[in-house]
């Protein structure tokens, strides 16, 4: 029997494919044995002229180009697959895209990729006028058992539990009457004392006493603690993350090459980024630039009116045929960027919590706690990436296009790179927490 489709509550969100290609140009699909059966009876080996298929660590994969995109995508950006026979004629992944499912005890929680272009953008329809899809889809995928969820260690939550939790930081990001950094610090800051807390003695109605006052607490709190500058190490083990998060190796690279040749560059990357001097290396979608460059800019929400959302949501009201000094014309243009910037990693962090995508069989089996902190990890490394694109392109300030740039890049690998599960991020996420460095490095970077 399957499970019931849980497709949350986010009116902010939308989306509908707008057939940009980017997915087919940046993801590597693994193919099923059914995926490649019906591209085997549709005749593509002939039709190509080619191969199709490669072949890498006992998997099938969709071939890519030498520019990285997949083999079939056509010269106007559309998949030829998808053009000849339709949707359900795709590979399964492909049809997928960037719905995720996310089986637990209770239900099968459907998350969003803010991989796609038009999810970042909030451009579509409803989520809920796709639940057709996403049932039929999700009756194609072999039946599993469905994996309970863990509040921490191996201690298994109950659904109540879990709610309890999605309830509470749920309603801190949709607080109103906050600035984002209050917003952003908050969240670093409870999900810390999560971390830092034994849950083994919060179970049930102790859990939700807990939450209920550490969210009533977290503004007043935030004022009295000490805020020093991250340190070295803090930011080292940021570098680390950020690399661990848009390293890219492509299958066809990774065949010429070798293991050997392929493993010691990306050691040597790896140990440019932790050291955090020098020009940064090669990035897809980054420019390379001299790590002092990321110094040069200023945090992700730092120009604000008066630090208040509610003034800044006043901002796009102003007519443009006002008589604007450039200077005001740019103040203005930041806040509308400001604004928008907090409504996308609102709408983010939201879709993932709710969507399934923060704990349990959405992040790697790991318990809400980790998750959690995984996902905070996350956000910093889109805060950082943000600043990085900016300086990448001359600027101080950070942009609306920016963020999309870096929230894109990181989602991307969000549940689909299974070496953030390894012990090495695990204790980077603790050591991060129990220093309290992730809401000094928040703060140092909102």
């Amino acid at each position: 029997m399957r499970l019931p489709i849980y497709i949350p509550e986010l009116p902010a969100q939308k989306y509908s494919c707008h057939g940009c290609g980017s997915c087919c140009r940046d993801f590597t699909v693994q193919l099923t044995d059914a995926d490649m059966q019906k591209l085997h009876d549709q005749g593509w080996k002939e039709r190509l002229g080619q191969e199709y298929v490669v072949k890498f660590r006992g998997h099938s994969w969709l071939k890519q180009t030498d520019a990285g995109a997949c083999v079939f995508l056509g010269d106007n950006g559309l998949c030829k697959v998808h053009a000849e026979f339709g949707l359900e004629a795709k590979p399964l992944a492909c049809q997928f895209f960037p719905f995720m499912l996310s089986p637990n005890t209770r239900d099968t929680h459907v998350g969003i990729s803010f991989a796609c272009g038009s999810v970042v953008a909030s451009k579509g329809a409803p989520l809920q006028t796709h639940r057709d899809d996403v049932r039929r889809m999700g009756e194609l995928l072999p039946a599993s058992a469905p994996m309970p969820v863990k509040l921490q260690g191996q201690l298994i939550a109950t659904d109540a539990e879990v709610s309890m939790v999605e309830g509470a930081l749920d309603g801190w990001i949709c607080k109103k009457n906050i600035s984002p950094a209050v917003r952003y610090q908050g969240l670093a800051w409870l999900i810390t004392s999560l971390l830092q807390a034994n849950l083994a003695n919060m179970r049930g109605e102790k859990l939700r006493q807990l939450l209920r006052t550490l969210t009533n607490a977290v503004e007043h709190e935030l004022p009295l603690l000490d805020w020093p500058e991250p340190t070295p190490r803090a930011w080292k083990l940021l570098r680390q993350a950020v690399f661990t998060r848009i390293e890219d190796p492509k299958i066809g690279d990774l065949l010429k090459r070798g293991k050997v040749a392929s493993v010691f560059g990306q050691w040597s990357r790896s140990r440019k980024w932790a050291a955090g001097k020098g020009m940064t290396p090669k990035t897809q979608g980054f420019c390379s630039i001299d790590f002092a460059g990321f110094e040069n800019t200023i945090g992700v929400f730092a120009i604000q009116l008066n630090g208040d959302v509610q003034v800044q949501k006043t901002a796009p009201h102003i007519s443009s045929s006002h008589s604007l000094a450039g200077e005001s014309a740019a103040a203005i243009t930041q806040q509308q960027d400001a604004v928008a910037m907090d409504d996308l990693l609102q709408r983010w962090i939201r879709a993932t919590i709710l969507g399934g995508r923060a704990w349990g069989s959405g992040l790697y089996g790991l318990p809400i706690d980790q998750g959690l902190g995984l996902m905070l990890v996350n956000l910093l490394t889109a805060l950082w990436l943000a600043r990085f694109h900016a300086a990448g392109r001359g600027a101080q300030s950070v942009s609306l296009l920016d963020l999309q740039v870096a929230v894109g890049r990181v989602d991307r690998t969000s549940g689909r790179a299974v070496w953030l599960a390894t012990t090495g991020e695990r204790l980077r996420v603790k050591w991060l927490s129990h220093s309290d460095s992730m809401r000094l490095l928040v703060r140092a970077l909102v």
